[in-house]
Protein backbone atom coordinates (compact mmCIF):
# COMPACT_ATOMS: atom_id res chain seq x y z
CA UNK A 1 0.00 0.00 0.00
CA UNK A 2 1.21 3.58 -1.16
CA UNK A 3 1.75 5.50 2.04
CA UNK A 4 0.29 9.47 1.07
CA UNK A 5 2.17 12.31 2.79
CA UNK A 6 0.48 13.91 6.25
CA UNK A 7 -0.46 17.75 5.68
CA UNK A 8 1.31 19.04 7.95
CA UNK A 9 4.36 17.50 6.33
CA UNK A 10 3.17 19.46 2.91
CA UNK A 11 2.45 23.01 4.84
CA UNK A 12 6.60 22.04 6.24
CA UNK A 13 7.58 21.82 2.65
CA UNK A 14 5.84 25.10 1.19
CA UNK A 15 7.03 26.93 3.85
CA UNK A 16 10.87 26.38 3.07
CA UNK A 17 10.42 27.26 0.32
CA UNK A 18 8.57 30.31 0.74
CA UNK A 19 10.86 31.86 3.29
CA UNK A 20 14.00 30.38 1.62
CA UNK A 21 15.73 28.33 4.86
CA UNK A 22 14.83 26.03 7.27
CA UNK A 23 15.64 28.03 10.25
CA UNK A 24 12.95 30.80 8.83
CA UNK A 25 10.15 28.81 7.97
CA UNK A 26 10.49 27.06 11.66
CA UNK A 27 10.45 30.26 13.23
CA UNK A 28 7.07 31.28 10.62
CA UNK A 29 5.41 27.89 11.41
CA UNK A 30 6.40 28.47 15.48
CA UNK A 31 8.47 24.94 15.06
CA UNK A 32 11.93 24.08 16.35
CA UNK A 33 14.62 23.98 13.04
CA UNK A 34 15.20 20.13 14.05
CA UNK A 35 11.38 19.54 14.21
CA UNK A 36 11.00 21.13 10.31
CA UNK A 37 13.77 19.75 9.38
CA UNK A 38 12.51 15.95 10.56
CA UNK A 39 9.45 16.71 8.69
CA UNK A 40 11.21 17.15 5.33
CA UNK A 41 12.91 14.23 5.86
CA UNK A 42 9.93 11.99 6.78
CA UNK A 43 8.81 13.52 3.63
CA UNK A 44 11.56 12.73 1.36
CA UNK A 45 11.54 9.25 2.80
CA UNK A 46 7.90 8.13 2.01
CA UNK A 47 8.65 9.64 -1.48
CA UNK A 48 11.86 7.85 -1.89
CA UNK A 49 13.58 11.40 -3.30
CA UNK A 50 15.58 14.24 -2.64
CA UNK A 51 13.41 17.01 -2.74
CA UNK A 52 15.88 20.03 -2.02
CA UNK A 53 19.46 20.43 -0.86
CA UNK A 54 20.54 22.52 1.91
CA UNK A 55 23.19 24.89 1.42
CA UNK A 56 24.79 27.83 3.04
CA UNK A 57 22.27 30.19 1.05
CA UNK A 58 19.31 28.40 1.22
CA UNK A 59 17.42 25.60 -0.10
CA UNK A 60 17.13 25.06 -3.58
CA UNK A 61 14.42 22.62 -5.29
CA UNK A 62 16.02 19.60 -7.55
CA UNK A 63 14.31 19.00 -10.63
CA UNK A 64 11.85 16.26 -9.05
CA UNK A 65 11.46 18.81 -6.41
CA UNK A 66 9.86 21.01 -8.68
CA UNK A 67 7.86 18.82 -10.25
CA UNK A 68 6.52 17.76 -6.88
CA UNK A 69 5.95 21.48 -5.38
CA UNK A 70 3.93 22.36 -8.88
CA UNK A 71 1.43 19.50 -7.80
CA UNK A 72 1.54 20.21 -4.16
CA UNK A 73 0.86 24.02 -4.80
CA UNK A 74 -1.98 23.56 -6.28
CA UNK A 75 -3.23 20.89 -3.90
CA UNK A 76 -2.98 23.39 -1.09
CA UNK A 77 -4.66 26.27 -2.69
CA UNK A 78 -7.51 24.34 -3.95
CA UNK A 79 -7.99 22.76 0.03
CA UNK A 80 -7.63 26.32 1.18
CA UNK A 81 -10.29 27.23 -1.25
CA UNK A 82 -12.26 24.06 -0.29
CA UNK A 83 -11.89 25.38 3.75
CA UNK A 84 -13.34 28.61 2.43
CA UNK A 85 -16.41 27.31 0.88
CA UNK A 86 -17.52 25.31 3.56
CA UNK A 87 -16.62 28.22 6.39
CA UNK A 88 -18.80 30.73 4.48
CA UNK A 89 -21.69 28.04 3.47
CA UNK A 90 -22.31 27.52 7.06
CA UNK A 91 -21.93 30.99 8.12
CA UNK A 92 -24.50 31.98 5.22
CA UNK A 93 -21.63 34.79 3.52
CA UNK A 94 -19.69 34.79 0.50
CA UNK A 95 -15.96 33.84 0.26
CA UNK A 96 -12.83 35.21 -1.26
CA UNK A 97 -11.94 35.68 -5.20
CA UNK A 98 -8.46 36.08 -6.39
CA UNK A 99 -8.46 37.14 -10.18
CA UNK A 100 -6.18 37.63 -12.44
CA UNK A 101 -6.99 41.11 -15.21
CA UNK A 102 -5.13 43.15 -17.99
CA UNK A 103 -4.84 46.86 -18.17
CA UNK A 104 -8.23 46.98 -20.69
CA UNK A 105 -10.80 45.48 -17.99
CA UNK A 106 -9.19 46.80 -15.23
CA UNK A 107 -10.08 50.70 -16.98
CA UNK A 108 -13.67 49.55 -18.05
CA UNK A 109 -15.82 46.78 -16.57
CA UNK A 110 -13.93 46.09 -13.37
CA UNK A 111 -15.21 48.71 -11.34
CA UNK A 112 -19.06 48.11 -12.18
CA UNK A 113 -18.80 44.55 -12.34
CA UNK A 114 -17.36 45.06 -8.70
CA UNK A 115 -20.04 47.14 -7.61
CA UNK A 116 -23.21 44.82 -8.62
CA UNK A 117 -20.84 41.73 -6.83
CA UNK A 118 -20.57 43.76 -3.77
CA UNK A 119 -23.91 44.79 -3.61
CA UNK A 120 -24.63 40.89 -3.31
CA UNK A 121 -21.49 39.58 -1.68
CA UNK A 122 -21.00 42.61 0.81
CA UNK A 123 -18.54 40.28 3.06
CA UNK A 124 -16.54 38.78 0.49
CA UNK A 125 -13.02 39.95 -0.24
CA UNK A 126 -12.08 40.61 -4.41
CA UNK A 127 -8.14 40.69 -4.85
CA UNK A 128 -6.79 41.14 -8.14
CA UNK A 129 -3.47 40.93 -10.07
CA UNK A 130 -2.59 42.47 -12.69
CA UNK A 131 -0.75 41.62 -15.55
CA UNK A 132 -0.40 40.00 -19.09
CA UNK A 133 -1.60 36.48 -20.10
CA UNK A 134 1.79 34.48 -20.19
CA UNK A 135 2.16 36.16 -16.24
CA UNK A 136 -1.23 34.84 -15.46
CA UNK A 137 -1.55 31.86 -16.73
CA UNK A 138 1.17 30.10 -14.36
CA UNK A 139 -1.29 31.56 -11.07
CA UNK A 140 -4.50 30.18 -12.81
CA UNK A 141 -2.45 26.85 -13.23
CA UNK A 142 -1.93 26.02 -9.81
CA UNK A 143 -4.86 27.80 -8.31
CA UNK A 144 -3.65 30.83 -6.97
CA UNK A 145 -6.29 32.37 -9.03
CA UNK A 146 -9.85 31.82 -9.83
CA UNK A 147 -9.75 33.11 -12.83
CA UNK A 148 -8.52 35.91 -15.70
CA UNK A 149 -9.43 38.38 -18.08
CA UNK A 150 -6.77 39.00 -20.58
CA UNK A 151 -5.88 39.14 -24.37
CA UNK A 152 -6.65 36.13 -26.48
CA UNK A 153 -4.51 32.93 -26.35
CA UNK A 154 -3.55 30.63 -28.74
CA UNK A 155 -4.86 27.50 -28.20
CA UNK A 156 -1.78 25.49 -27.71
CA UNK A 157 -1.25 27.21 -24.54
CA UNK A 158 -4.77 26.80 -23.02
CA UNK A 159 -4.81 22.88 -22.21
CA UNK A 160 -7.06 22.25 -19.38
CA UNK A 161 -8.25 25.74 -19.73
CA UNK A 162 -11.75 27.60 -21.40
CA UNK A 163 -11.57 30.24 -22.90
CA UNK A 164 -14.26 32.49 -23.40
CA UNK A 165 -15.11 35.45 -25.86
CA UNK A 166 -15.73 38.64 -23.71
CA UNK A 167 -14.60 41.82 -25.64
CA UNK A 168 -13.98 42.84 -28.92
CA UNK A 169 -12.17 46.13 -29.73
CA UNK A 170 -9.18 47.78 -31.35
CA UNK A 171 -5.90 48.72 -30.36
CA UNK A 172 -3.79 52.29 -31.18
CA UNK A 173 -0.20 53.38 -30.68
CA UNK A 174 -0.25 56.17 -27.57
CA UNK A 175 2.24 58.89 -27.01
CA UNK A 176 2.30 61.96 -24.31
CA UNK A 177 0.47 64.92 -25.76
CA UNK A 178 3.13 67.13 -27.28
CA UNK A 179 5.44 63.83 -27.77
CA UNK A 180 7.96 64.72 -30.98
CA UNK A 181 6.34 61.63 -32.97
CA UNK A 182 2.63 62.76 -31.98
CA UNK A 183 2.02 63.43 -35.78
CA UNK A 184 3.75 60.33 -37.14
CA UNK A 185 1.29 58.32 -40.38
CA UNK A 186 3.46 55.09 -40.60
CA UNK A 187 4.79 52.83 -38.19
CA UNK A 188 8.03 53.21 -39.70
CA UNK A 189 8.88 56.15 -38.29
CA UNK A 190 8.48 54.97 -34.58
CA UNK A 191 10.40 51.95 -35.09
CA UNK A 192 13.43 53.19 -33.72
CA UNK A 193 11.23 54.95 -30.48
CA UNK A 194 11.64 54.30 -27.16
CA UNK A 195 8.65 51.66 -26.61
CA UNK A 196 7.24 50.00 -23.36
CA UNK A 197 5.51 46.80 -24.19
CA UNK A 198 3.70 43.82 -22.36
CA UNK A 199 5.83 41.03 -21.16
CA UNK A 200 4.47 38.48 -22.90
CA UNK A 201 5.09 36.46 -26.24
CA UNK A 202 1.67 35.58 -26.24
CA UNK A 203 -0.61 36.24 -29.02
CA UNK A 204 -1.30 39.33 -30.38
CA UNK A 205 1.56 41.60 -28.63
CA UNK A 206 3.41 38.47 -30.27
CA UNK A 207 2.01 39.44 -33.69
CA UNK A 208 2.24 42.89 -33.57
CA UNK A 209 5.92 42.96 -32.55
CA UNK A 210 6.71 41.42 -35.42
CA UNK A 211 4.83 44.25 -37.39
CA UNK A 212 6.58 47.24 -35.66
CA UNK A 213 9.84 46.09 -35.36
CA UNK A 214 10.24 44.04 -38.82
CA UNK A 215 14.09 44.75 -38.63
CA UNK A 216 16.42 41.72 -36.90
CA UNK A 217 18.51 45.06 -35.68
CA UNK A 218 17.40 45.80 -32.66
CA UNK A 219 20.50 47.11 -30.87
CA UNK A 220 19.26 51.30 -31.16
CA UNK A 221 15.58 50.27 -30.09
CA UNK A 222 14.75 51.01 -26.29
CA UNK A 223 12.39 48.44 -25.41
CA UNK A 224 11.12 48.25 -22.12
CA UNK A 225 8.25 45.77 -20.62
CA UNK A 226 5.57 45.18 -17.89
CA UNK A 227 2.44 45.88 -16.45
CA UNK A 228 -0.46 48.52 -18.28
CA UNK A 229 -0.16 50.96 -15.28
CA UNK A 230 3.62 50.88 -15.32
CA UNK A 231 3.43 51.65 -19.37
CA UNK A 232 1.10 54.92 -18.67
CA UNK A 233 3.67 56.13 -16.18
CA UNK A 234 6.73 55.68 -18.50
CA UNK A 235 4.38 57.14 -21.66
CA UNK A 236 3.53 60.19 -19.62
CA UNK A 237 6.72 60.66 -17.33
CA UNK A 238 9.58 59.21 -19.91
CA UNK A 239 8.46 59.57 -23.51
CA UNK A 240 7.61 56.37 -24.13
CA UNK A 241 5.17 55.15 -26.62
CA UNK A 242 2.92 52.09 -25.55
CA UNK A 243 0.06 50.04 -27.15
CA UNK A 244 -3.16 49.71 -25.53
CA UNK A 245 -6.89 49.57 -25.99
CA UNK A 246 -8.94 52.46 -27.93
CA UNK A 247 -10.83 52.86 -24.16
CA UNK A 248 -7.95 54.07 -23.03
CA UNK A 249 -8.61 57.86 -24.18
CA UNK A 250 -11.91 57.71 -22.33
CA UNK A 251 -10.27 57.98 -19.20
CA UNK A 252 -11.04 61.50 -18.10
CA UNK A 253 -7.60 62.13 -16.69
CA UNK A 254 -5.78 59.99 -19.19
CA UNK A 255 -7.32 62.09 -22.24
CA UNK A 256 -6.29 65.28 -20.81
CA UNK A 257 -2.35 63.73 -20.51
CA UNK A 258 -2.39 60.80 -23.96
CA UNK A 259 -2.65 61.05 -27.28
CA UNK A 260 -3.24 58.54 -30.17
CA UNK A 261 -0.52 58.73 -33.14
CA UNK A 262 -2.56 57.56 -36.15
CA UNK A 263 -0.71 55.67 -38.37
CA UNK A 264 -1.86 54.05 -41.37
CA UNK A 265 -1.36 50.42 -41.06
CA UNK A 266 -3.95 48.26 -39.56
CA UNK A 267 -3.02 46.73 -36.18
CA UNK A 268 -4.35 43.20 -35.48
CA UNK A 269 -8.10 43.53 -33.83
CA UNK A 270 -7.65 43.18 -29.81
CA UNK A 271 -9.92 40.06 -28.40
CA UNK A 272 -10.03 39.74 -24.69
CA UNK A 273 -11.40 36.54 -23.03
CA UNK A 274 -12.47 35.26 -19.81
CA UNK A 275 -10.32 32.10 -19.07
CA UNK A 276 -10.80 29.63 -16.35
CA UNK A 277 -9.93 25.77 -15.61
CA UNK A 278 -11.80 22.95 -16.81
CA UNK A 279 -10.60 20.33 -14.39
CA UNK A 280 -11.17 22.58 -11.04
CA UNK A 281 -14.31 23.67 -9.73
CA UNK A 282 -15.08 27.26 -9.07
CA UNK A 283 -16.64 28.52 -5.93
CA UNK A 284 -19.57 29.96 -5.68
CA UNK A 285 -18.32 33.29 -5.10
CA UNK A 286 -16.08 32.97 -8.12
CA UNK A 287 -18.67 32.03 -10.30
CA UNK A 288 -20.79 34.89 -9.47
CA UNK A 289 -18.17 37.44 -10.68
CA UNK A 290 -17.47 35.64 -13.41
CA UNK A 291 -21.43 36.40 -14.22
CA UNK A 292 -21.34 40.06 -13.17
CA UNK A 293 -17.93 40.57 -15.67
CA UNK A 294 -20.18 38.85 -18.41
CA UNK A 295 -22.98 41.28 -17.78
CA UNK A 296 -20.75 44.24 -17.53
CA UNK A 297 -19.10 43.48 -20.64
CA UNK A 298 -22.41 43.50 -22.38
CA UNK A 299 -23.98 47.15 -20.60
CA UNK A 300 -20.30 48.70 -21.57
CA UNK A 301 -20.31 51.47 -23.78
CA UNK A 302 -17.54 50.14 -26.56
CA UNK A 303 -18.29 52.70 -29.09
CA UNK A 304 -14.76 53.98 -30.68
CA UNK A 305 -13.70 57.22 -29.29
CA UNK A 306 -12.11 60.23 -31.58
CA UNK A 307 -8.95 59.08 -32.38
CA UNK A 308 -6.92 62.58 -33.44
CA UNK A 309 -3.62 63.12 -31.98
CA UNK A 310 -4.94 66.30 -30.92
CA UNK A 311 -6.96 65.16 -28.59
CA UNK A 312 -8.29 67.82 -26.06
Amino acid sequence: MRYLPKLQQLQTFQSVLLHGSIRTAAKALGQSQPGVTRSLQELEQILGISLMTRGSTGVVLTDIGRLFNSRIELILNELDRALDEIEHHIHSVSGPVTIGLSLLPILTIFPGAIKRFKTKHSTSCVTNVEGQISELLPGLRNGKLDFIICAHAPLEYLGGLIQEPLIDTKYFIYARKGHLLAHCTSLVELQDADWFLPVTKIGYYNQLEQILFKSDNDKNKSIMRGTGSAALQMVMNADYLTIATSQMIRNNFLKQELCIIQVKEMLPAAKFCLVYSSERPLTLAAKNLMHEFRLESQYYDWSEPITSATLS
